[in-house]
This record gives C-alpha cells, sequence and structure tokens, in this order.
C-alpha cells in the first residue's frame, strides 16, 4: 500500500490528475457517510475527500488500481459510485486540499479516528464498505445484484436463480444467482418428481 504520498501542506486547493499518485473512486456525502461507521472501524482507515458544495467524497486508491481492480466490485456499484481511472483509461482531475484543511466548509479531509497519516484507501476494502452504504441510502435495489459464478455485476432482469453448487466440493446446494449463461457452469441440483 502506498504510504508516501500526502497532500501539499499549505495553501489553496489544487487540482491533481489521476494516475500520477493514485487513482480515486467518488460518491455522495450521504453514501460516504455511511460508509464511514464500517470504514473507522478497520485497522488502517484512510482520510477521505469531502466537498461540501457538491454533496461528494472522495477516496484516493493506489494507482493503477482502478484499472486492475476487480471491475466486479466497482460494476456493482454503479452508478452510485464512480472510479476515476489513471492512462490510458482515461484522466481525470480532482480537487485536493490542503493537509491541514481538515474541516468545512468546502473541500477538506475527512481524518478518521485513529487515522495513521494514510491518505490512499485499500481498494477491496473500500469497495466491501460502499455496497451495504449504498443499500443504506438508496435501498437494495439501488445496488446491482452480483453474479455468484463470474461475480460481476448482473442486472435483475438479466438474473437467474437456480439451486446449485459452484464446485463439487460445497456440501449443500444453495439458492445462486447468476447470468444465463455462467448459470450453465453450476452444478444444478436435479429435482426429484
Amino acid at each position: 500500500m502506498t504510504l508516501g504520498w500526502a497532500p501539499p501542506a499549505g495553501g489553496l486547493p489544487e487540482l491533481l490528475p489521476t494516475g500520477r499518485e493514485w487513482d480515486a473512486v467518488r460518491t455522495s456525502a450521504a453514501v460516504a457517510t455511511w460508509a464511514f461507521n464500517i470504514l473507522d472501524g478497520r485497522r488502517t482507515p484512510a482520510a477521505t475527500i469531502i466537498d461540501t458544495r457538491n454533496g461528494t467524497a472522495i477516496w484516493l486508491i493506489p494507482p493503477g488500481e482502478a484499472a486492475h481492480a476487480p471491475w466486479w466490485q466497482w460494476g456493482r456499484l454503479q452508478p452510485r459510485v464512480t472510479v476515476l481511472p489513471s492512462p490510458p483509461t482515461g484522466l481525470a482531475y480532482v480537487g485536493v486540499p490542503a493537509a491541514d484543511r481538515q474541516a468545512g466548509p468546502g473541500l477538506h479531509w475527512r481524518v478518521p479516528p485513529d487515522w495513521d497519516g494514510r491518505y490512499i484507501a485499500a481498494p477491496g476494502t473500500l469497495a466491501e464498505a460502499l455496497a451495504p452504504a449504498i443499500i443504506a441510502v438508496h435501498g437494495p435495489e439501488a445496488l446491482a445484484m452480483q453474479c455468484r459464478v463470474c461475480r460481476r455485476a448482473v442486472p435483475r432482469a438479466d438474473a437467474v436463480t437456480a439451486l446449485g453448487r459452484l464446485t463439487a466440493d460445497d456440501p449443500y446446494p444453495q439458492r445462486l444467482v447468476a447470468h444465463r449463461e455462467c448459470a450453465r457452469h453450476m452444478i444444478v441440483e436435479e429435482c426429484s418428481a
């Protein structure tokens, strides 16, 4: 995990590009507030950029992680979460407040309790916290279902449910939601008449 990066020491916010020092993950302040309840209890919580003017929160993640992270995590969270990738996928700019700007109004850092100075968040941990936060704020229909076979997002209209096992070692069959094509790869339980 990249610990060496720190924002400018003082002065005005700077507009910095993704992909050099970090990539970024953006969501609404409402979703972020719920996510903080989960993230603050983790061993290494990271600071978050809060923009009170447009009601958003931005976490910085290691550079290149937006392109290489498990897209099933981020794809499932869209459109409530936006991943700002690094080149060549795309280039985005993020307003970064000075390190000492830790209160609003406006652009500032939200520093978690027991903070160790980390500005770069762990992508997997962040994605895991954002999923229940989206459900809490927007309801279960706001979050795409997840295919149990390929782990990517599956639109509710395209999802199928089957009683089956993902592997022959699974001790019990379970109700599995999947893409229609992925369901063909499950070990489906035969129904007795």
